[in-house]
């Protein structure tokens, strides 16, 4: 049998969500209490009130450092857009790595957009839309899935970046707070790109600059 505090920090500990909710202010204590109610009784082996667990949340959220803001991240002439795009997965087939390497060939010589991202069961392009028919004719092969009307948002990394933790997340939290959907996620060493509906692309970029005190 655990003390009810010593059962509080534990299950907050465990849950990154509700630790950085207490750590930010943002938790409605007496709601908290209730949410992890049965948890705190399992881990304690008694009945116990919701307002005991509350005061132990109280207690708890005073100790806690305030959250780190993370490291800085400077977007200052750091993000392009590019419109026009379409994604269409393959199979991993041989027969696909035959279609691309005609493909690539191509594409060669001219300033084409062409991303490729391969997994264990299937490849993905990342094309402009006008190029479509250039891939159809090359990779002789049902897609799996396509979309249209994408738009990527390209950031260029730092050396000093690439060392930080957390730079990857800080870009993606201001997307999710909006709501919004990412179609495809790539990157290179010192580049880091998001694809998403062409509809979205200046949400997306105006909440990375309000997150990042850019315009």
């Amino acid at each position: 049998m655990i003390k009810i505090s010593d059962a509080v920090r534990e299950i907050v500990d465990h849950d990154p969500a509700i630790r950085a909710g207490l750590a930010q202010r943002l938790m409605n204590l007496s709601q908290l209490a209730r949410h992890i109610h049965t948890a705190v009784e399992a881990r304690t082996r008694k009945s116990v009130r919701p307002s005991a667990i509350a005061m132990a949340l109280s207690r708890l959220q005073a100790e806690l450092p305030p959250p780190d803001v993370g490291p800085e991240v400077s977007l200052t002439d750091r993000i392009t857009v590019q419109r026009g795009l379409a994604i269409l997965t393959f199979p991993n087939t041989p027969r696909v790595h035959e279609g691309l390497g005609t493909l690539q060939e191509r594409m060669r010589g001219g300033r084409r957009y062409l991303t490729v991202t391969e997994g264990i069961r299937e490849i993905t392009l990342i094309v402009e839309a006008h190029a479509l028919d250039v891939v159809r004719d090359a990779v002789d092969e049902r897609t799996t899935l396509e979309a249209t009307n994408v738009a990527s948002l390209s950031v260029s990394l730092t050396d000093e970046h690439l060392s930080t933790s957390g730079v990857l997340y800080r870009l993606l939290q201001p997307l999710a707070l909006q709501g919004l959907n990412l179609a495809e996620v790539t990157s290179t060493t010192r580049e880091f790109h998001v694809y998403l509906a062409e509809a979205d692309v200046m949400l997306a970029l105006d909440a990375l600059y309000a997150a990042f005190g850019g315009r």
